[in-house]
């Protein structure tokens, strides 16, 4: 099968770091970031600079942020001290370890071989640098020798899934499927989530022609991963060979669409291991979490930047993007923090203060801060759009009309097609009874829209609030007595609350008819309305209670009961409901 070589490569990348990351988890100190971590280590060491302890753990964090030269450093002081040492051994099989982790980070696999030999040589029973030493030999090709280092460290933990994976991809290389497929399977049966595993299973199920195993194998590593997006381009491939020509379409597009999130991350991802100056490494890690956080990957965003600002506690871009993520991820007391840090570096920081606003703005009872730090924000930076929105949505919350208008008005000027801003603006002329100004906003939020579906351009317009801006109008163009208008605007709207006003607003032209035959039909029409309504939120009495009143109005006493009872039972407590009742029960 042809592959997609630059995605591979990509995501080879990746596992590789993922591994090396999962193989040095730091236990210690969980609740504090890596800059914290790192701070603390290194006080502790110009204290005592012989605590080896110390020394290895701010090594593993070292490991943990890509920072792979300062690991190496920090692994060859804890050898070099230890090795001086009569009683030498404890922190030794650890050193070398971890310092054949940062040479392979450093991709310097000869010399991260050397290393896990060493460590070998002291802790021979440890399964994971025997399998350390098998991903240094296939990172050179060398797999018998890759073969014979992953056997021993299964002989020494053969329930370890990535040991088994590794395993699989060995035999794949040797060309034997048959032991490949067995490591992988088993691989999943220990961890069913290593999507990794998953994805091999397909490429080996395809070479084999058996492609519903692939099929299904390819499924589950990409619900498991949904940056492994070379598993979609094989999907595409396999249904293609399997005569599926709509799913091979279906996930071929799936692919370019996803290639769109993913493309950037693997190739910044490919940037950071091309890069060794520690400045501009913490530069690429940001801009990785701010892709994440762009695709609303919030927990990746975090590690992402926590990496950056380890790398470089001056990078305030950094500490602003942890912050937003922080927000979303609804850790707020973190996120004042880290948007604290970037003000104290950078006190002109627009963005940071905006990020205040966030922060307090998505929590209860504090909209005062947000709109003082939103209001500070538009004062650095009087372009910030976002901003003048935000500070838009605190004063309508408000019910501070006229300020509101005035906060989208700007923003508008900023961006004179922004629908949303155009929505709300006509919101704020409706509270202030301008009716004719709330209309022209309103009627342009849908001119907007119109144009780009005309021009394809809707991808990046909003419009969930569309269906509410044409309720407004029906509501606006009836207190007009534009009932055309009215109706046309409900209709488009599709609410269930817009079809209960419409039945409403039908029920009253009804009563403008003076022929009984023609007062029926419309009535009818507005029992039509209100029903559309019930079916489309049935747990509404007022539905129940309008349709009630048109059923009565039109001598259809046994639908009004049905449904003014109805109505009771949704509200018990509403006398209106129980008059109703009596008056129908008159008839």
């Amino acid at each position: 099968m042809k592959r997609y070589s630059f995605f591979q490569k990509c995501i080879a990348l990746i596992f590789v770091v993922c591994c090396l990351l999962l193989a040095v988890r730091c236990h210690s100190e969980v609740n504090l970031t890596r800059k914290a971590q790192i701070d603390s280590y290194q006080k502790q060491l110009a204290a005592d600079a012989t605590r080896t302890d110390i020394r290895l753990k701010l090594a593993k964090v070292y490991l943990q942020i890509e920072a792979y030269t300062q690991a190496v450093a920090e692994y060859r002081e804890v050898i070099s001290f230890r090795e001086a040492m009569p009683n030498r051994n404890s922190a030794l099989p650890e050193g070398y370890y971890g310092l054949g982790l940062a040479y392979a980070g450093l991709e310097k696999f000869d010399e991260a071989i050397e290393a896990y030999k060493q460590a070998i040589q002291y802790a021979p029973e440890w399964a994971h640098i025997h399998a350390a030493l098998g991903a240094g030999y296939a990172s050179l090709h060398r797999y018998d020798a890759a073969l014979n280092a992953y056997k021993t460290a299964h002989d020494l933990k053969p329930d370890d899934a990535m040991i088994h994976h590794q395993l699989g991809n060995i035999y794949s290389k040797r060309g034997k499927r048959t032991e490949a497929i067995a490591h992988q399977q088993r691989a999943i049966t220990i961890d069913p989530t290593l999507a990794s595993a998953h994805y091999q299973l397909g490429l080996l199920y395809t070479q084999e022609n058996r492609l519903a195993k692939a099929i299904s194998a390819y499924e589950t590593a990409y619900a498991a991963d949904p940056e492994l997006i070379e598993t979609l381009y094989n999907l595409a491939q396999v249904h293609r060979r399997n005569g599926n020509k709509q799913a091979a379409r279906e996930k071929m597009q799936l692919f370019e669409k996803q290639k769109e999130n993913v493309q950037p991350i693997q190739e910044l991802r490919g940037a950071l291991q091309r890069t060794r100056e520690t400045t501009q490494r913490a530069k690429i890690l940001a801009n990785i979490g701010r892709l994440y956080l762009k695709n609303k990957q919030y927990k990746k965003a975090v590690e992402e930047y926590e990496k950056a600002i380890a790398l470089n506690p001056k990078g305030t871009e950094a500490y602003n993007g942890v912050g937003i993520a922080y927000t979303m991820l609804k850790r707020y007391s973190e996120a004042i923090a880290a948007q604290q840090e970037a003000l104290t570096l950078q006190p002109d920081f627009a963005e940071a203060h905006a990020g205040l606003g966030l922060a307090y703005l998505m929590q209860n009872g504090v909209d005062h801060l947000a709109l003082k730090h939103y209001r500070q924000a538009v004062t650095l930076n009087p372009q910030f759009l976002e901003a003048h929105l935000k500070i838009g949505i605190i004063l309508l919350n408000q019910k501070r009309y006229v300020a509101a208008a005035s906060a989208y008005q700007k923003a508008i000027a900023l961006n004179p097609d922004n629908a949303e801003a155009y929505h709300n603006l006509g919101v704020c002329y409706a509270h202030q009874d301008k009716t004719k100004d709330a209309l022209s906003a309103l009627e342009k939020v849908v001119d907007i829209v119109r144009s780009s579906q005309v021009s394809n351009t809707t991808q990046g317009i909003k419009t969930s609030f569309l269906p509410e801006t044409y309720y407004m109008i029906g509501e606006l163009r009836a207190q007009q007595k534009n009932f055309d208008a009215a109706e046309s605007a409900y209709l488009s709207s599709g609410l269930p609350k817009a079809y209960n006003a419409l039945a409403q607003l039908t029920a009253k032209i009804a009563g403008t008819y003076e022929k009984q035959s023609k007062r029926s039909e419309k009535l009818k029409k507005a029992a039509s309305y209100a029903q559309t309504a019930i079916r489309l939120n049935p747990n509404i009495a007022s539905y129940h209670n309008t349709l009630a009143l048109i059923a009565y109005r039109n001598g259809d006493y046994q639908t009004a009961e049905t449904s003014i009872r109805k109505a009771i039972e949704l509200d018990p407590k509403n006398r209106n409901y129980q008059e109703g009742l009596k008056q129908i029960l008159k008839r």
